[in-house]
């Protein structure tokens, strides 16, 4: 067994005893939320890919927050959330009423609350509506009624495409994604709605955790491109239209050869707009 078989909870509060998070708590430290889901993410890539994801910005993030004298924790992760989407209709993809994840969430934020903690800042690596709608409503009333404030963050540059004014006070405003510095790009996917289990997902978990990609099954993997209206049914996830991604992923998989990424660059950048944000 390797030595970090069980850093998913081993490196999250999962791993710590309860006078280490009191500690925490007399520390003023920051706890770090992965959310995700587990979801079909074609033949290549594992049902885990998105919390994985989460997972390891927040424990790459506690890192720099580390380095910099800077107390934070990780709670364990939230992987049963939500998805509309088309991969629903897969083996092995989980997926959560609204309500049900809202419930979920504001319990655990109640739970951060009694132990004294007072900032809570959510990672979610999962794109869906679903998600994202259910995670904002649990920190809306979350913070309406405890003492600690959760956050969302969000890149400056995504703010008006992911519905947000910019005046909300439970938003996190990253310092803008430099593409250049996250990846190397030889050659780019042919088409802009590469978005699922396809070239630049596949480039990252080659980056984060290279032993959960089965690259072999990347070589038969013909590119599946959506335009138009493919676009809303593949986002309404119904049945009747399986046949537009028949291998659960949206774009070129195999395009992944094409590009390198470097997410410690990322997270060392994404923690130091935290740390400027959370004094």
């Amino acid at each position: 067994m390797r030595k970090n078989s069980f850093e998913i909870l081993t490196a999250t509060m999962m791993g710590m005893t309860y006078e280490e998070v009191e500690n925490a708590v007399k520390e003023n430290a920051v706890v770090l939320f992965p959310v995700g889901v587990v979801e079909a993410h074609g033949p290549h890539l594992p049902l885990g890919a998105d919390i994985f994801a989460s997972l390891n910005q927040a424990i790459e993030i506690k890192r720099c927050f580390d380095d910099a004298g800077r107390s934070c924790v990780i709670a364990p992760p939230f992987y049963f959330g939500g998805t509309q989407a088309m991969t629903r209709q897969f083996a092995g993809t989980f997926t959560s009423a609204k309500d049900t994840i809202v419930a979920s969430i504001k319990e655990i934020l109640e739970s951060l609350d009694r132990f004294g903690f007072q900032r809570t800042v959510f990672f979610n690596a999962h794109g869906d509506d679903v998600q994202k709608k259910a995670m904002l409503k649990a920190i809306i009333e979350s913070n309406e009624v405890l003492e600690m404030k959760s956050y969302w963050p969000e890149y400056e540059d995504d703010i008006p495409y992911q519905g947000f004014t910019g005046d909300e006070d439970y938003l996190l405003k990253i310092a803008s994604f430099q593409l250049e510095g996250a990846f190397d790009i030889e050659k780019w996917p042919e088409d802009e709605f590469d978005i699922h289990a396809s070239a630049f997902e596949t480039a990252m978990m080659l980056d984060i955790c290279p032993d959960m990609v089965r690259e072999d099954k990347i070589k038969g993997l013909k590119p599946t491109m959506l335009v138009g209206d493919q676009r809303r049914k593949w986002n309404e996830g119904n049945a009747e239209n399986l046949s537009l991604v028949p291998k659960a992923y949206v774009g070129d998989p195999a395009g992944y050869k094409y590009i390198k990424a470097h997410m410690d660059k990322v997270y060392q950048a994404y923690a130091d707009s935290l740390m400027k944000l959370l004094k």
